[in-house]
């Protein structure tokens, strides 16, 4: 009987723990941390009335862009620098040798065919020659580049010719005479002729007479005072209208340009050329408008 009360007894204590643990307080299951808002304020819910903002695309990069080089300066036209060239003559000269310098700039513009860049760097290395001079020769310090214009239109290329062929016109030849130290492009044909002092001479079929003359040199320092009194003495009645242009004088050579007129109607174009022991004379003499190519004679010239 007793052992059933203990029973019971503990059968009752087990109930009223199970009933305890039921009906006590709860412990409150742990919260879930809640997401920190936003820095930005929430957009606004979009009203009723105004609908929502489209939301803005990221813009594309600009495609890289290669910088545009600046355009070059046009180069001037040969018209432009033949005019030019002239005023440097205008400002050093005679008006006389700058109108023939005007007039003369047709021979370079147009330029033979496929040799304007030719033409445009000698009129180039001309107008910014120091040694440029009134004569309608070419500079000494440009000479190489002018030689070039006649062998281009010749249809020759700068390195096939060479300092002296590149200067031949076509029909001349380079006449050198070893003797006397000198060469000079003439016609072809040229030979010592038969009068007193002509180391050469050669008549063209226009009627213009190529010779150059060896004369014994002036004592003395040379000026156009002592080439005008020997013009008087060579040319007679003709050296009346005899213009002297373009005196060059150096250690080794002074020389000077002339141009005269005589009362038959014929002209003469010659050049002046003292060595330290003899005076050359070149000269070009025939009907006006008949010399053909006396540039090419008179600045080809070359003594010793």
């Amino acid at each position: 009987m007793m052992q059933q009360r203990v029973s019971g007894a503990v059968k009752a204590l087990a109930i009223g723990g199970i009933w305890l643990t039921a009906c006590g307080p709860q412990a409150e299951p742990a919260k879930t941390a809640e997401p920190a808002p936003s820095a930005a304020a929430p957009s606004p819910a979009p009203s009723a009335d105004k609908p929502a903002a489209p939301e803005p695309t990221p813009s594309e990069p600009e495609p890289a862009t290669t910088p545009v080089a600046a355009a070059k300066p046009a180069a001037p036209s040969l018209h432009t620098l033949c005019f030019e060239m002239c005023d440097r003559v205008k400002a050093k000269c005679p008006k006389s040798a700058f109108e023939t310098c005007q007039l003369n700039c047709t021979k370079y513009d147009p330029a033979p065919d496929g040799c304007e860049d030719v033409v445009r760097a000698a009129l180039s290395c001309a107008r910014d020659a120091a040694d440029l001079v009134c004569a309608n020769v070419a500079p000494e310090s440009c000479a190489k580049p002018f030689r070039q214009i006649p062998a281009c239109a010749a249809g020759q290329k700068p390195a096939e010719a060479g300092p002296a062929t590149a200067s031949l016109p076509p029909g001349f030849a380079l006449y050198e005479n070893a003797q006397e130290g000198l060469q000079a492009p003439m016609p072809t044909g040229a030979a010592a002729g038969g009068e007193a002092n002509v180391v050469a001479a050669v008549k063209t079929a226009e009627g213009a007479v190529y010779s150059i003359r060896k004369l014994p040199r002036p004592a003395g320092k040379l000026n156009e005072k002592v080439f005008l009194k020997l013009g008087l003495n060579l040319f007679g009645r003709c050296s009346d209208k005899m213009k002297l242009q373009g005196m060059v004088d150096k250690p080794a050579r002074t020389s000077i340009n002339y141009t005269t007129k005589c009362a038959d109607g014929s002209e003469e174009r010659g050049l002046f050329w003292a060595t330290e022991k003899a005076l050359f004379v070149a000269s070009v003499k025939g009907p006006a408008g008949k010399l053909g190519q006396a540039e090419a004679f008179l600045y080809g010239f070359e003594a010793k």
